[in-house]
């Protein structure tokens, strides 16, 4: 078996809640600190385990077969966004930060793909440099979780940490956790018994250096290069091995995609794209403190469009978004149309959202439409994520069509609890759009 390259970013979470004379305790494992902190178990009887402990840590050795074949798993279920096949080519990223030169990039696309398509087996596992580092650690924060849980039966709470992964657990009281961003929905998260993990794809510390850049230690399997503009992601899951897989495929996926993967292992996600937009999944409000926060009524929006009989109709292009009273953007609500040189021809959407978002715009829009009524649901959040106030709002509907028309239409929108049905028809390139209250209930 060839050895293994392992590289990994850092999660930095801080409790907020001081434990009562907690037991912490950290020792390296395979390169990476392990960190624990107990709570509910005396002193005298982690001391008593203690030497048992770091001797299940010394012959906790993973068993390269089973991760290797969860990397395979994982790889197929991600639709390849997440490979630990790339050794060889991490290797050739190290030397080039001793060298202070960069690879080829169109050989190292070359190597990569043809990594990427061997025919992997149990018979030729050893043919491949694997990258096993952070699944590893992942599940040694699984294991070492259980084994405590079996330990110590009066055990009240636990945070274990290793590279990129964090496991919590409590019997009873929620940790409550501060990830030190003013991103509202990381401040306002209340956990307990989840495990976390978070993707960095420019890690300053755990990248590689080259020519005075930085690059990102995660590697996109479709070519071998680090990733430089994909989205980080912090992932709440069942346990540290899911939520390590999703965290990293994350950065490599597009946002739909991503958000489909999330769903798919019952995970949530808090994405954040290059321009600094933020996407949550429907789950992730589920861990919001306040629940009040996970319950805001959302509006559904209906609009339509009309049947032409010019035979050289172009399906539209839409785009739907919100504004507040000095006309600010508050959220971008859908995109329809993916061929880029027709964005501008939405020229009040571009002008105001589209030219200073570019390549987020690929990750949020979907096919054109043919001619009918269709259903859109804003959840009351802002593009950060954050529930906004009641009050006046704008909603905007802009059309826009190949040999075709262009619409504009305002929707004036008094976001409040008791909102009434508000009706507005089109003049050419829309038909009737309707905007209602939506219930908690969907």
């Amino acid at each position: 078996m060839k050895h293994f390259v392992w590289p990994l970013t850092l999660l930095s979470l801080s409790p907020v809640l001081v434990l009562a004379k907690p037991v912490s305790y950290q020792q390296d494992v395979a390169g990476k600190q392990l960190k624990l902190q107990l709570e509910g178990v005396s002193q005298k009887d982690w001391q008593a385990r203690l030497p048992q402990f770091q001797h299940w840590l010394a012959a906790a050795k993973p068993k390269l077969h089973e991760l290797i074949q969860l990397c395979e798993e994982w790889r197929a279920l991600s639709q390849q966004s997440y490979s630990c096949r790339l050794g060889a080519i991490a290797q050739q990223w190290q030397q080039a930060a001793k060298t202070q030169v960069l690879p080829d990039r169109v050989e190292l696309r070359r190597q990569t793909r043809a990594i990427e398509q061997q025919v992997v087996s149990v018979a030729n596992y050893n043919t491949v440099v694997w990258q096993l580092d952070g699944l590893a650690n992942a599940r040694l924060l699984d294991d070492t979780a259980a084994l405590l849980k079996s330990w110590f039966p009066g055990l009240k709470q636990m945070d274990l940490q290793s590279g990129v992964s964090r496991l919590l657990w409590s019997d009873a009281l929620s940790t409550k956790l501060s990830l030190g961003t003013e991103q509202p929905l990381l401040q306002q998260l209340q956990l307990s018994s989840v495990a976390l993990a978070q993707t960095e794809t420019a890690d300053t510390q755990q990248g590689y250096k080259v020519s005075y850049r930085t690059f990102s230690p995660l590697l996109n399997p479709a070519e071998g290069w680090p990733v430089e503009y994909g989205p980080t992601a912090t992932v709440l899951a069942k346990d540290a091995v899911t939520a390590y897989l999703l965290a990293q495929s994350l950065a490599v996926l597009d946002l739909k995609q991503g958000q489909q993967l999330t769903e798919q292992q019952q995970a949530a996600a808090l994405i954040k794209t290059d321009s600094a937009n933020w996407y949550a999944s429907n789950s992730w409000y589920h861990y919001l403190a306040d629940k009040s926060q996970s319950q805001q009524q959302g509006l559904q929006i209906s609009y339509q469009l009309p049947k032409f009989t010019d035979g050289n109709y172009k399906r539209p292009y839409v785009s739907v978004w919100l504004t507040d009273q000095q006309k600010k953007p508050v959220r971008q609500i859908s995109l329809v149309g993916q061929q880029s040189r027709w964005y501008q021809e939405l020229n009040h959407w571009w002008r105001r959202l589209g030219r200073k978002n570019p390549e987020q715009i690929d990750q949020i829009a979907g096919a054109t439409q043919k001619p009918g009524t269709y259903q859109l649901q804003w959840d009351g959040r802002d593009q950060q994520g954050a529930v906004v106030p009641w009050g006046q709002y704008q909603l905007h509907l802009e059309v826009a069509r190949e040999h075709g028309g262009h619409e504009h239409l305002t929707l004036p929108l008094n976001w409040q609890a008791d909102l009434k049905p508000v009706e507005l028809q089109g003049e050419a390139e829309l038909g009737l759009v309707r905007l209602q209250l939506q219930s908690k209930d969907g």
